[in-house]
């Protein structure tokens, strides 16, 4: 027997009052950590002691309320998550992330983890645009970007947009963005603002209505993303000037969105319909000995 299955045993036996100890059949526990899973070992546990200390058993879980947290902190560029949740804010978090962290087609190269992270981030988005958190001060909580022309267009030389915490984003996160969302234009002056307009939407209520009547999915080929888990490309980018026309409009899932922007796929509609062109690869060829390893 093992030493984890060995502190699961006495956590259990601690864990029971002193005149329970005595019914607990050491020989059979023996048995069934030979054969279980440590989960499973530690599932049994907790049924037993539902039976022999119902009082026990609620206790412990009150106890367990109170030791869940959350917390969320920047650095290096990154949001780093740690937390620890109670058994049905875990099992529901657990049953959420699940069913948006499959592969989305055959060539889905992302790591376990890595759908887990992006299925975390679909929730947020989708729980966002949904409307139904509440507000802050009338407004609904969003992602606020704050840019200039040059750096929503990717000039060089541009200083890098910010979120609305000060953190740098690059030209091609905001120009993903702005495929939807609602732009305010912002006058200055030494300075100093002197205008700002009222926020304008890429796309209309009136054409994601049409966009959802005319797709059903993400329009990734081989995705089955909803319709309603996607956010309307422009095929012309939004910040090249691309029109905001159901021509030039198509849904694409949180993944295959930034796999457009920030991945370098193109999209190309024909009369055909649509394809989906990889970015080019730079393709290394074998060096004879004592040459440099050149790409082509």
């Amino acid at each position: 027997m093992g030493y984890q299955a060995t502190s699961v045993i006495c956590h259990f036996r601690k864990k029971l009052r002193e005149d329970l100890r005595e019914l607990c059949d050491e020989e059979q526990w023996i048995s069934h950590a030979k054969e279980d899973s440590i989960k499973d070992l530690g599932w049994l546990a907790d049924h037993v002691r539902y039976v022999l200390d119902p009082d026990g058993f609620d206790h412990g879980i009150e106890e367990d309320w109170g030791k869940r947290f959350l917390s969320i902190s920047e650095s290096g560029g990154m949001f780093h998550i740690s937390g620890v949740l109670d058994r049905e804010g875990g099992a529901a978090l657990e049953s959420a992330i699940d069913g948006l962290a499959k592969r989305l087609t055959e060539d889905d190269i992302r790591s376990p983890k890595q759908r887990r992270a992006d299925a975390l981030t679909e929730i947020v988005y989708h729980a966002m645009e949904a409307g139904s958190l509440p507000r802050h001060n009338r407004v609904r909580p969003q992602i606020s970007v704050s840019t200039t022309i040059e750096g929503l267009t990717g000039e060089l030389g541009a200083a890098a947009s910010e979120l609305h915490n000060g953190m740098p984003v690059s030209s091609k996160t905001v120009q993903r963005l702005a495929c939807d969302g609602l732009l305010h234009r912002v006058l200055k002056a030494d300075s100093l603002v002197i205008d700002v307009s009222r926020a304008t939407p890429t796309v209309s209520a009136a054409q994601w209505r049409a966009l959802k009547a005319r797709y059903k999915r993400c329009c990734f080929p081989g995705c089955d993303r909803p319709i309603n888990w996607t956010h309307p490309h422009h095929i012309e980018f939004r910040s090249r000037g691309g029109p905001s026309t159901m021509r030039n409009l198509l849904p694409l899932c949180f993944y295959h969105h930034r796999l457009v922007h920030e991945g370098a796929w193109q999209v190309v509609r024909t009369g055909e319909g649509l394809r989906f062109i990889p970015p080019e690869r730079p393709v290394l060829t074998r060096r004879r000995w004592g040459e440099r390893r050149r790409a082509v």
